[in-house]
């Protein structure tokens, strides 16, 4: 994980995984911007990445994949109760 800070000012969490190469010749990346929020939905996309990618591997972040899966399953609920877009608009 790499902490940077944005031109605004704000912290920009980036994981990046050196074994999986994407688009051709980029490294599979995560890119975060926020704060602490950020540094969860960042590290959350690192877990779900090496439980699908690198299942072999023992790393001690796969500890937090079942606290991962919940708040993924809480955002999926969210966003079935309070749906956005082009269709929710027009119900309205």
């Amino acid at each position: 994980m790499k902490i940077d800070v944005d031109a605004r000012g704000a912290f920009v969490y980036k994981v990046n995984c050196s074994a999986c190469v994407v688009r051709g010749h980029r490294n599979w990346s995560a890119y975060r911007a926020g704060d602490d929020n950020g540094f969860v939905a960042a590290m959350d996309r690192w877990i779900f990445h090496m439980n699908e990618k690198h299942p072999e591997i023992e790393a001690p972040c796969m500890a937090f994949l079942p606290d991962a899966q919940q708040r993924l399953q809480s955002q999926r609920e969210m966003k079935v109760a309070a749906p956005t877009g082009p269709a929710a608009a027009s119900d309205t």
